[in-house]
């Protein structure tokens, strides 16, 4: 089962700690989710990146999405809620992963992180 963690949830003693059998897979962003007949519009500013994992099946709970990792491979992942409410443990997360830098800076943006110390 693939899993895709994004916010807190993808910090790194979270993710041992909740399946500690799990596997790195990549990184990657969500698809987007077409809401009624309308799909969302492309952009980096509504774009969600996070991990993605495989873990031995279990029951989670979490929608069914499609993702893409940043090699291009595509996966049918599950998505639990992600854990948005530490700004700061969000952006840690992200940098551990070393998630795309734009979206690095978006959320030390959100954090009220300096953003010229997010360039890698």
């Amino acid at each position: 089962m693939y899993l895709f963690l994004s916010g807190a949830e993808m910090q790194p003693e979270r993710v041992r700690a909740a399946w500690p059998e799990a596997q790195f897979v990549a990184r990657g962003r969500l698809q987007p989710r077409p809401i009624g007949a309308v799909v969302p519009p492309a952009g980096a500013r509504y774009e969600t990146w996070g991990i993605v994992i495989e873990t031995p099946d279990a029951l989670i709970a979490g929608d069914a999405r499609g993702a893409v990792a940043d090699d291009g491979r595509s996966f049918v992942v599950t998505v639990p809620a992600p854990d948005d409410a530490d700004p700061a443990a969000v952006l840690a997360a992200a940098q551990y992963w070393e998630l795309p830098p734009a979206y690095v800076r978006r959320l030390a943006s959100i954090a009220n992180a300096p953003v010229e110390d997010y360039f890698y």
